[in-house]
Parts: structure tokens; C-alpha cells; sequence
């Protein structure tokens, strides 16, 4: 199994990038790479509960994402499965927050993505994942 891990380092406190993670309006300014938008976000934010993400291309053509939230320590981690509409494949994924240093200003933010059945899996998530931090980043 082949597994990403990516650091960003985001220019607003811990809570407002968590934030960024639990809410559909949130997640719909910046989950989806590239000239990709989020037409529809559904979030059920609680160990259990499910998300459904659906990033559309220009063409219209759609991509949809949904799993289930395994644990959420607000403000420090967030694991939860991945898998896309019509595949077999499941992955994990894991997200820690952490002030970047003495600048509570800013966050560190770790994500890792694990098992992926094959390598073009792993690196085509993580075109993808690069692709949407940029703009989670540069949210405001």
C-alpha cells in the first residue's frame, strides 16, 4: 500500500482552518482543485457521520468524494475514510492542526492520505490535494 503526506502552512489560526474542514459553505470555497468548484457540499460533522463532496469540472462533467468521519479533536485532528462514487477503493485520511510555532497566527497543517492500491493512485490524490490546499491557503 502507497501513502501521501503533505505540510501546508496556512496564514489564520488553528480554529479557522479547522474550521475550513467542517462546514459545507466552507468546504465549498476551496475543496476541489484547480478550475474545479464544489457545487454541492453535505456534511454530517461527527465520528460517524457521513460527507458526500461534489467537485465539477468546466465541461460540467462531475467527481463525486464521500466517506465517514472516524475521529475529530477539534482544533488538532481529523481522520476520516475516502472513497470516490463508483469505486471499490477506500482510503484513510488524516489531517493534523498545530500553531506554526509562537505565531498563533498561523497553522501548520499536516495531511496524510493512506492505502492507496498503487502508486498513480497516490500521486494523481496528490495533484489533487496540492491543487486544493493552494486554495485553502488563501482563504481569508
Amino acid at each position: 500500500m502507497f501513502e501521501l503526506s503533505l505540510n501546508k502552512l496556512c496564514k489564520a489560526p488553528v480554529g479557522r482552518v479547522f474550521a475550513a474542514w467542517s462546514t459545507p459553505e466552507q468546504l465549498q470555497r476551496w475543496f476541489a482543485p484547480g478550475e474545479l468548484s464544489v457545487p454541492q457540499a453535505d456534511v454530517d460533522f461527527r465520528v460517524g457521520g457521513a460527507y458526500r463532496i461534489v467537485m465539477r469540472r468546466h465541461d460540467g462533467q462531475h467527481h463525486i468524494i464521500g466517506g465517514v468521519y472516524r475521529e475529530i479533536v477539534p482544533n488538532e485532528r481529523l481522520c476520516f475514510t475516502w472513497c470516490w462514487e463508483g469505486s471499490e477503493v477506500t482510503t484513510d485520511v488524516e489531517i493534523t492542526f498545530r500553531p506554526a510555532g509562537e505565531q498563533t497566527e498561523l497553522t501548520e497543517l499536516t495531511l496524510t492520505h493512506r492505502q492507496f492500491p498503487t502508486e498513480e493512485m497516490r500521486d494523481k490524490h496528490k495533484d489533487g490535494w496540492e491543487g486544493s490546499l493552494v486554495k485553502l491557503v488563501q482563504l481569508d
